[in-house]
């Protein structure tokens, strides 16, 4: 009787060491050009056991602001990045002389938004740093989207961000500071819709002063987002305060105002 009983457990034993056996995920960056008064910007990766950098991540022009890369899969270990100018063939010299950042760790299975953060000019405000966000790519039931908030803005203070509805804003997102990011949370939607435009915003935490406003038509039902609060206090112009909503899954972004 105890071998019979033995059997099965043995069975499901075994079919979960062959679950459990195929290959981690290798992991899955893209590039991001967040720093408002940069020109295309471009960042080269090397890992810990190799002696030079090879070849920009995104090549070609780079990433003009505000833009984000696709994603590409790289091997798993710690690595250097060195940000260059947009349009460089190589790696040899890093953005306004810009040092290394050492010590980026990826691991197996990391779904990431490496950003580069701050701004390259004025006095008193976060200078150029890399900003890295963990990205979810899927997982949102039918009739939600998942969305969050993601605080790039050099100089703001935190920001509340959420769906304007008539004159009020209901925040899925609070006090985001600075190089940080939220949580994600789930925002009903009607199944199988495309396109839906939603309007958004987002606002001082602490005087309730709205830091921009924008109407969005590339949410989807199931679809992960980020909405990235960007510019520069009290500029106008390319570094204006915007707002910009990107896909976690695709290349598909867009800003407003």
């Amino acid at each position: 009787m105890s071998r019979l009983l033995l059997a099965p457990f043995v069975l499901v034993f075994v079919l979960a060491l062959a679950c459990d056996s195929g290959p981690a995920a290798p992991p899955s960056i893209r590039i991001a050009n967040l720093v408002p008064d940069s020109q295309a910007v471009d960042v080269c990766l090397k890992p810990g056991d190799l002696a030079a950098f090879g070849t920009p991540f995104v090549g070609g022009a780079g990433l003009s602001y505000p833009a984000l890369s696709s994603r590409a899969t790289v091997d798993a270990g710690t690595y250097s990045v060195r940000i260059v100018a947009g349009g460089a063939t190589n790696c040899s010299t890093s953005l306004n002389g810009l040092g290394d950042i050492s010590n980026v760790q990826l691991g197996e299975g990391v779904i990431q938004t490496l950003a580069v953060l701050g701004r390259l000019t004025g006095t008193g405000s976060p200078s150029v740093a890399l900003g890295r966000f963990d990205d979810r790519t899927g997982g949102t039931p039918s009739g939600q989207v998942s969305m969050r908030a993601a605080n790039a803005a050099p100089g703001s203070n935190p920001e509340d961000v959420g769906v304007v509805s008539g004159s009020l804003l209901n925040p899925f997102a609070t006090a985001v500071s600075y190089g940080t990011a939220s949580a994600y949370q789930s925002i009903p939607i009607t199944a199988g819709a495309t396109n839906v435009t939603a309007a958004l915003a987002a606002r001082d935490s602490t005087d309730g002063t709205v830091w921009a406003q924008g109407t969005f038509s590339n949410i989807s039902d199931t679809g992960v987002y980020t909405l990235y609060v960007i510019g520069i206090p009290g500029q106008t112009g390319t570094a204006r305060p915007s707002l910009l909503l990107c896909s976690d899954s695709s290349v598909n972004c867009a800003q407003s105002p």
